[in-house]
């Protein structure tokens, strides 16, 4: 076996040794080329801030200052409402809150629980017992269109579920058999249901032309006592749903 020629040998190696030498040289030079770069662009920056800063008139300075003062205290009073609302959820008081309004409004809508508040209270005369029920659930349809939030005929409760039926004796509300006088009361904007029943063409006009006879009035406290039990659903059953 032949052995390696010692000159042969020697010229590889410095040949690498130089090559190394030159690429360690030329990504110091580039490295120091970005830096200087680098510190270029950043003075070119806030040098054309400056101008631009430079260029404006005193009004417009004090004007910019005043919006970036009004934004930071916007930011601030996002923050700490923000602040509030995390402490809130992580105590629980507001879910509870959520909770009760939501449950207060299910009993207002379904019936369950006794309501007051501003609203209308309507007499309807009926000598010649022409009102039908036809023409009780027209009324009722009108005081929903008008936004009442809760109304009773006659101490019956009338819901999603409610119906009037005419029989030999009379109109029965919720299998109820109710007698002339009807007494409806409605809580909501009083002023915007007086025009709606009133309207032509409307319940009250339709009731006045089957004989019957209406006295109404608009009060700062309606108080309806009538409630309903919420039946069980047959059919339908809450989706549950993943925190």
């Amino acid at each position: 076996m032949k052995e390696p020629h010692p000159h042969r040998a020697e010229k590889v190696t410095l040949s690498d040794s130089g090559r190394r030498g030159y690429t360690l040289r030329a990504r110091l030079l580039i490295a120091a080329m970005c830096v200087l770069l680098g510190f270029a662009i950043v003075a070119q920056v806030r040098q054309t801030q400056d101008d631009q800063f430079n260029g404006l008139r005193q009004d417009d300075l004090v004007r910019l200052l005043d919006e970036v003062t009004q934004r930071n205290e916007q930011l601030t009073e996002e923050s700490e409402q923000l602040a509030r609302n995390r402490d809130g959820l992580l105590s629980g008081s507001d879910a509870r809150a959520v909770q009760e309004d939501v449950a207060d409004l299910l009993g207002i809508l379904a019936g369950t629980v006794p309501v007051e508040g501003p609203g209308v209270v309507v007499e309807i005369e009926d000598p010649e017992g022409s009102v039908t029920a036809e023409l009780m659930v027209h009324m009722l349809q009108e005081l929903r269109n008008a936004g009442a939030e809760a109304v009773a005929v006659s101490g019956e409760r009338l819901t999603a579920s409610s119906d009037f039926v005419n029989t030999v004796d009379g109109v029965t509300v919720n299998g109820r058999l109710i007698e002339a006088p009807y007494e409806w009361r409605a809580i909501g904007n009083g002023a915007t249901i007086t025009v709606a029943l009133d309207i032509p063409g409307g319940a009250f006009a339709r009731m006045r032309n089957a004989g019957a006879t209406i006295t109404m009035s608009e009060r700062d406290l309606v108080q309806i006592t009538a409630v309903r039990e919420a039946p069980e659903p047959e059919h339908a059953s809450p989706v549950e749903t993943e925190d």
